[in-house]
């Protein structure tokens, strides 16, 4: 009786390592197309961008503070695109821009999920040893946020 119910907890272990295993490769088959993303997100920056007034982005001298990525939902692994806009804090304006990314062209519906923030919040650092130089995001919230289905 021991022998069976052991072998049966080994089968078990086993599938749900595989199971495990699997979920991994689904997120990061999810994850990782780039390509085909990085136009999509392209094409929402600019339809975001376009017609709209907004800031200049501090992370990234001469162009608008609207950024795109891709997200992943758990635990179904659908994905969607979030779109960060910095320094529009007028209701209308922000209005304006979720309407141009209805109206925007997604070749494959994927949703857009929409997030107004107040200022970007950038913390350039510098080592004068290498001459390097960059920086990173500190935590941000966003003022308004809207799915775009």
């Amino acid at each position: 009786m021991k022998d069976s119910s052991l072998r049966g907890h080994k089968i078990a272990a086993w599938i749900i390592g595989g199971l495990i295993i699997a979920y991994c490769y689904a997120f990061i088959n999810a994850i990782t197309s780039a390509s085909e993303n990085s136009d999509q997100c392209n094409a929402i920056e600019a339809a975001a961008i376009a017609g709209h007034h907004i800031p200049m982005s501090v992370s990234q001298p001469n162009t608008p503070a609207a950024f795109c990525e891709l997200g992943v939902h758990f635990p179904l692994l659908r994905t969607y695109f979030t779109v960060f806009i910095y320094g529009v804090l007028d209701r209308t304006q922000q209005d304006a821009i979720v309407t141009s990314l209805r109206s925007a062209p997604r070749p494959n519906s994927k949703r857009i999920l929409v997030q107004f923030f107040e200022k970007e919040n950038w913390r350039p650092w510098s080592d004068p040893n290498s001459g390097r130089s960059g920086g990173n995001r500190g935590p941000e919230i966003p003022i308004a946020t809207q799915w775009i289905p």
